[in-house]
């Protein structure tokens, strides 16, 4: 079995990501703009991951996380997850939120709790993702680090 890499999305990587996420039905508007932010998982030379953030100074939004569904419950995604949260930490995070229509339950293991999305200001709900690339019916949750 090969091991699970790490790292950082270039921008070699745009198309790529934006496939793969297109693939596992997310949004992938503003992931350009956020490339930098992003991690890819691999196994040999294949993609089985991608994970992002937005970072808007204190606060930051995860979102894209997928992994493929052949390596779902690998711990893939709990890997992309702690690495993610240890970035952002390293950045001055000291808060995560995402938007989710399908992983609550996920999040909830890992910590996070439902917040009303109208409780948040600046700069994150003008993202791609609060403006319409996640549907208002979304999921709204917070992990404070």
């Amino acid at each position: 079995m090969n091991a699970v890499r790490l790292r950082n999305a270039g921008p070699e990587d745009l198309e790529m990501v934006t496939t793969y996420l297109a693939a596992a039905g997310l949004p992938a508007a503003g992931v350009a703009e956020h490339l930098g932010s992003f991690l890819i998982a691999e196994k040999g030379k294949a993609c089985v991951g991608v994970g992002g953030l937005e970072i808007y100074g204190d606060l930051a939004l995860l979102r894209s996380l997928a992994v493929c569904q052949e390596e779902r419950n690998s711990g893939i995604g709990a890997t992309l997850l702690e690495q993610l949260m240890t970035n952002a930490h390293s950045r001055g995070v000291l808060r995560l939120v995402l938007l989710t229509t399908t992983a609550e339950h996920y999040f909830v293991r890992k910590g996070f709790v439902r917040i009303d999305r109208s409780t948040l200001s600046g700069p994150i709900t003008g993202s791609k993702e609060f403006t319409g690339a996640c549907p208002s019916t979304a999921v709204c949750m917070e992990l404070r680090l």
